[in-house]
């Protein structure tokens, strides 16, 4: 079994990366991939349901698909050796 993104879950990530506000709703999702990709709507919402357990998207599920977003976390930078050297530093010589 693959570990990595599905094909489902990548589109996913990549609409919402093209959004101004790197988010949609699940009306807008499923115009995408459904309608215009041909996706089946019970994978998309199977692969948003996956994503947000492994934390790529935080998913708030609404009553009806327009009032359930999808949204991509913040862009995570990594932290540099010269910044966790410094804040070792600062913790060993208190």
């Amino acid at each position: 079994m693959s570990r990595g993104l599905g094909r489902c879950q990548r589109r996913i990530v990549e609409v919402l990366e093209k959004s101004p506000e790197r988010r949609a709703n699940r009306a807008e999702l499923e115009e995408v991939l459904v309608e215009l990709e041909g996706f089946d709507e019970s994978n998309v919402l199977r692969s948003i349901r996956s994503l947000a357990r492994r934390r790529f998207v935080i998913f708030e599920d609404g009553h009806c698909k327009e009032n359930s977003f999808v949204r991509l976390l913040p862009r995570r930078e990594p932290i540099s050796e010269d910044w966790l050297f410094e804040v070792l530093a600062k913790i060993g010589g208190r």
